[in-house]
């Protein structure tokens, strides 16, 4: 088997890498479905309807003009409109395996803590198809 360290992995946001922000990066991947069971079934059945993705960032606040993540993520936000998303949770060597999306960034939230670093988290909604490739 060959697993590979989180340590390694990619994201970037409508152009702009945001990897050296983030500390985890969550893809999901899956599909809605319709319940078709009937009278008399033991199990319930459905019938796959619409695929659904997208991805959670979470990471450490930055506020650096252009290039932070939070200018990055609130220019996404406020532009409402979809921007390329690439995550390699394998790193960016070749062999690894990519994933690449059209998305609107629905969520931004900004935490402090006492004794704490200030930190974001941020939910994706790809619209459209989530296309895998190997780099």
């Amino acid at each position: 088997m060959a697993f590979k360290a989180g340590r390694s992995a990619s994201i970037v946001i409508n152009s702009v890498d945001l990897s050296t922000f983030c500390t985890q990066v969550d893809l999901t991947n899956g599909a809605e479905t319709g319940d078709t069971t009937t009278f008399g079934a033991s199990w319930k059945t459905a019938l796959a309807t619409l695929l659904s993705g997208g991805c959670s960032l979470q990471g450490y606040y930055d506020p650096t003009a252009s290039t932070g993540p939070i200018a990055v993520l609130t220019a996404a936000i406020t532009g409402l409109a979809a921007v390329p998303v690439v995550y390699k949770p394998g790193g960016i060597a070749s062999g690894q395996e990519s994933a690449s999306f059209s998305a609107n960034l629905t969520d931004l939230q900004i935490s402090s803590a006492v004794g704490g670093i200030v930190a974001f988290s941020c939910q994706v909604q790809a619209t459209g198809a989530i296309t895998y490739a190997v780099i």
